[in-house]
């Protein structure tokens, strides 16, 4: 008897045998299947047939979905080491591998769906938002490589021809060159027709990526992330899958794409908490997705960061990955100054000293950027009387205050969405005085606008993005200095290259130090070095202003690759007296 093992998209840690009927005995491994499961009709993935004797009956298959396997083997063994390594059903994790174009969606729990927004790809052709490129030639940049590049691409160049799988940490400091890197071991994997997988933590850093990797690979480049369509997402996927498209660039699902022949695997600003997924399950974390896919193809996997998350800096101390230092930046930029000034006192959020270093770019034609944590305008309503804090119902967490064109002030949770109008008086007691505490973005903007009036400030979070490009827009208005400062939160730390960008301002550094998270002090590093690397980036020299009431964020404020280095010895040793990750495993 011919036997169909097949998982199912429910939270079972189990599969199901059924025997496959004369009429479907052209079923195989990744095809989709329909099944009774219990009193239902399901839709599962068919993970192996076989001929045997069962042991007792067995209900047979009531259809065969799919003419041929929408998942390959490796693909089905991604699945099964998906659901091992984060404690997944099987059947949960092949579902999250099927093209998004055609398996169910299953939103957050709590969260509504986002219609507007399905997961999706666009053709290195054009696709939406992005603007015409001629096809590349393949040429170098037009400058000279640094000693620091010279190693670190002669090196990976040497392995990647090898076939050998490895992994390798790029280190180098802000505006080292990283991306020319990148371009040069793209160049080498795409030669003979192979694949290569670049992978962004956030959505708005594709789109440049993409359109430079166009223009300068010549070849054909896919971009695949959330917001882009159903016919885009199956011409990527179709074109990945029959190996024609050669490069893609890719948000955190990226890691998930059928490759053919994949070659190289790049993970910029590797560190992010953006690759770890949240929901719904399973709840992978992509960086160690690809690591594990790449082993399977032979492929070389390149972490690159300025400031690694401990798990890589363990994984190279521990023999792990190959470790590659570039510490001078290109064009011989100077490294930015950086200075820590005292919060100012009371409701203000942006000091005297900031500002008076703003009206100071200003005058000159130089712009600036200011880094907030939180969106929104206040963080907390409380009640000075009894303590009552203003909660979500729904999610138990602390609601955000924000500022609505049409609507006035309105308080919204951050985790699910719901909003309502801010309430005069406390739902406890009655009192009318309320305590309201905190800085977001919208309330820097409004402050730097009376401090400085006239002036040309853009906002860029994940509220300011909810439409379609938006991000394009927002940076193209920066790039070409229609705005003379950019304030917004993490968002705004990325891989920008602003050259005109001379001044940083860290509003609230504290916020970020005291988060109850292990990884607090990591993550406030690496955020810090990563927006001081937004100064600078051109012909005049850069300054970092990190307004703070800890003295500790003094050593924090450091902006050289040697500091990190320090900082991730003293933090590694502190994880492995308390048995932290990397030194375990959390679930």
């Amino acid at each position: 008897m011919l036997i169909a093992e097949v998982a199912f998209p429910v939270p079972i840690h189990n599969t199901y045998h059924y025997l496959v009927p004369d009429a479907l005995r052209g079923v195989a491994a990744g095809c989709r299947v329909r099944a009774t499961f219990g009193p239902r009709l399901l839709t599962g993935t068919v993970l192996s047939v076989f001929d045997g004797e069962p042991g007792r009956p067995l209900k047979p298959l009531a259809a065969v979905v799919d003419a041929s396997p929408v998942l390959s083997a490796e693909m089905l063994d991604t699945a099964r080491w998906m659901s091992r390594r984060y404690g997944a059903a099987i059947g949960e994790s092949a579902r999250c591998l099927l093209p998004p174009f055609i398996r169910p969606v299953v939103p957050a729990p709590g969260a509504p769906g986002d219609p507007k927004r399905p997961s999706g790809v666009s053709l290195g052709t054009g696709g939406e938002g992005a603007a015409p490129a001629a096809p590349g030639d393949g040429t170098d940049a037009p400058f000279e490589l640094t000693e620091g590049q010279k190693e670190s691409v002669a090196a990976l160049l040497e392995r990647m021809r090898s076939r050998a799988h490895e992994v390798a940490l790029l280190f180098g400091v802000p505006a080292s060159g990283k991306t020319e890197v990148y371009l040069r071991l793209l160049r080498e994997a795409v030669n003979g027709g192979g694949q290569a997988l670049f992978m962004l933590p956030e959505i708005s850093l594709t789109g440049p990526f993409f359109e430079e990797f166009r223009s300068r690979l010549g070849v054909p480049v896919a971009l695949w992330h959330s917001r882009l369509g159903s016919r885009e997402r199956s011409l990527a996927w179709s074109g990945l899958a029959s190996g024609s498209v050669q490069v893609v660039v890719g948000a955190r699902s990226s890691a998930l794409l059928p490759f053919k022949d994949l070659r190289l695997v790049v993970v910029d600003e590797e560190q992010d908490e953006s690759f770890k997924q949240e929901s719904p399950p399973p709840y992978y974390h992509a960086r160690e997705v690809v690591v594990q896919r790449a082993r399977s193809h032979g492929a070389l996997v390149v972490l690159g960061s300025a400031t690694p998350s401990m798990e890589t800096c363990q994984l190279a101390l521990d023999g792990g990955a190959r470790l590659l230092v570039m510490r001078e930046r290109v064009l011989c930029k100077s490294t930015p100054t950086v200075s820590v000034c005292p919060k100012p006192a009371g409701e203000l959020c942006i000091s005297r000293a900031l500002l008076d270093k703003l009206r100071e770019r200003r005058e000159r034609g130089e712009q600036s950027i200011l880094l907030v944590n939180r969106r929104g305008f206040s963080t907390l309503v409380m009640c000075g009387k009894c303590g009552w804090v203003d909660r979500c119902v729904s999610c138990g967490v602390a609601r955000i205050r924000h500022q609505e064109p049409d609507n006035g002030f309105l308080m919204r949770c951050h985790h699910c969405g719901r909003s309502s109008p801010v309430l005069t008086a406390c739902a406890k007691c009655g009192n009318a005085a309320l305590w309201v505490a905190g800085t977001g973005t919208q309330k820097v903007v409004a402050e730097l606008k009376e401090a400085i009036p006239g002036v040309k400030a853009l906002r860029m979070d994940r509220d300011t993005l909810k439409e379609s490009a938006a991000d394009r827009r927002i940076l193209a208005d920066f790039r070409a200095g229609r705005a003379e400062v950019l304030v917004g939160t993490k968002l705004v730390a990325k891989s920008f290259h602003f050259p005109s960008v001379t001044l940083v301002g860290v509003v609230d550094a504290d916020t970020m130090m005291h988060m109850p998270d292990f990884r607090a002090s990591e993550r406030t590093m690496q955020l810090l070095l990563q927006v001081a690397g937004r100064s600078g980036r051109g012909d005049k020299p850069g300054e970092v202003l990190i307004q703070t009431s800890h003295p500790d964020l003094a050593r924090l404020g450091a902006s050289t690759f040697c500091d990190y280095e320090d900082f991730a010895r003293r933090e590694l040793a502190a994880r492995r007296d308390l048995a932290y990750p990397p030194f375990s495993a959390l679930i």
